[in-house]
């Protein structure tokens, strides 16, 4: 699989630029709800910008 260029961030930093708990980021992503993730090995990431365009369409 090949990454689109750009910054990744983690749960706890995406969870936060969308003003909820990374719990709850965590529920969304298993219900297949919540900005898009990639697995890369264990780790799962968001690309900030698609986090941020979550927020200003869903977040107010």
């Amino acid at each position: 699989m090949q990454l689109e260029a750009g910054t990744y961030i983690g749960t706890r930093e995406a969870a936060a630029m969308l003003g909820v708990s990374p719990a709850l980021l965590r529920l969304w992503r298993s219900e297949g709800r919540g900005p898009e993730s990639v697995k890369l090995g264990g780790t799962v990431v968001y690309r900030e910008s698609t986090v941020k365009a979550y927020a200003e369409k869903h977040c107010g």
